[in-house]
């Protein structure tokens, strides 16, 4: 694992980094497992982290101070805040340990949960609810800063406003947090967030299949000494699966973007084959060595699953033009 500066901050950052969106859930594994996988991913080299209060109703944070409680100054913890969680989803959380057995008993899964159960998500940026969620996040992670605080996807009219820029520079200067960035779903997000001074650092969606955002505001960013994660390196999957096993259906929303994601998976499968290897090293290797980006983020939830990511990683590098060419398709 390779070891680099996080831009103008003062971090040392693996180049791969572990999203923590799947670590809990009443629907998963028993929360020892995941402590187990936290751990080992430490062994593995990952000293990256990135989570968010409102994953698995903050068991995610939980988990990663169970993990982590000792060895905290081996790890760079990066959070995130902004969404507020309906009345439902926190009642959940306070009664997990007794839902989690009821749910094996029935093999529930999360698709059949209605989606009135789930409730609707909201999002506050205000300082005063940014605090409260940074405390919270501090308490369940059993430390007392963040590394890294990110606001979770802002619109780009809340980012260019700026309310939450002061809140974070108090915290800031109180401890809490060391750094803070913000975690984009767009390139007007993105555009809007690098006006601030402030700003240390960008979550951004990238990968073989989508680098449109990444085009546009990565050369900026680097101009600026701006950080930069990559986040949705596999393409929420599609990049993990053979072609076979994909229903494009729940991915695309017409006929013509079937077919175009049909015809892009066909020509990275030859690339992959071409090269001697598989299209999960081909993503993971082109996310992590794109110009200005400091870490690439893989979402695991299982040891399986990072032990064959860190053996992806340990295969011999690919040449730089085979990186291009896939980065055309």
């Amino acid at each position: 694992m390779e070891l680099r500066k996080f831009g103008g901050t003062d971090l040392r950052v693996s180049n791969i980094g572990l999203g923590c969106a799947r670590i809990g859930g009443i629907f998963k594994d028993e929360p020892q497992s995941f402590v187990a996988l936290l751990s080992a991913a430490l062994d593995g080299g990952i000293n990256f982290f990135d989570t968010a209060d409102m994953y698995s109703q903050g068991e995610s944070e939980t988990l990663l101070g169970h993990a982590f409680g000792g060895k905290r100054e081996q790890v760079i913890i990066a959070s995130k805040a902004g969404y507020k969680l309906p009345a439902q989803r926190r009642a959940i959380a306070r009664i997990k340990p007794f839902v989690r057995p009821l749910i094996k008993l029935f093999n529930l899964k999360r698709e059949n949960v209605p989606s009135a159960v789930r409730g609707a998500l909201s999002q506050d940026f205000s300082g005063a609810y940014l605090r409260g969620c940074i405390e919270g996040s501090l308490k369940r992670l059993k430390t007392d800063r963040l590394d890294l605080f990110q606001l979770h996807s802002p619109p780009a009219e809340v980012v260019a406003r700026g309310d939450w820029a002061q809140a974070l520079e108090r915290l800031r200067s109180e401890g809490k947090i060391r750094w803070y960035g913000v975690s984009c779903d767009d390139a007007a997000a993105a555009r809007a967030a690098l006006a601030f001074p402030g700003v240390s650092s960008l979550q951004l969606p990238m990968s073989l299949l989508e680098h449109g955002i990444a085009d546009k505001i990565l050369p900026l960013a680097r101009a600026r000494g701006i950080a930069v994660i990559a986040r949705e390196i596999l393409a929420n999957g599609l990049l993990a699966k053979e072609p076979s096993q994909l229903d494009l259906t729940q991915y695309c929303a017409t006929p013509e973007e079937q077919l175009r994601r049909r015809e892009q998976l066909a020509k990275i499968k030859r690339l992959a084959g071409e090269q001697g290897t598989s299209v999960q090293r081909l993503a993971l290797q082109y996310a992590a060595d794109l110009p200005g980006v400091s870490v690439a983020l893989v979402g695991l939830r299982t040891q399986d699953q990072l032990s064959r990511t860190l053996k992806l990683l340990a295969e011999p590098r690919l040449p730089q033009e085979a990186l291009g060419v896939a980065s055309g398709i």
